[in-house]
């Protein structure tokens, strides 16, 4: 079975926090399963990341924005 191409959404110009507010209301307001929200910034990027990573799959916007941050610091 094929497996559903994924789409994506470019944010620029924000900071992590920005970046949490837009992440929480996808998770929770129009994806249809909070683990189908993934993360990847042009910092984390540059130091080596390859592959998106996950967002928690519930969490306060301050969670989130620690969550991003962190990935955005590795």
């Amino acid at each position: 079975m094929p497996k559903p191409e994924p789409a994506f959404i470019i944010l620029t110009n924000v900071t992590a926090g920005g970046a949490a507010v837009f992440a929480l209301w996808l998770r929770d307001s129009f994806v249809p399963a909070p683990h189908l929200v993934r993360f990847a910034s042009s910092l984390a990027k540059a130091n080596g990341e390859q592959d998106p990573r996950p967002l928690p799959a519930d969490g306060s916007g301050q969670e989130l924005r620690r969550h991003l941050a962190s990935i955005d610091n590795a």
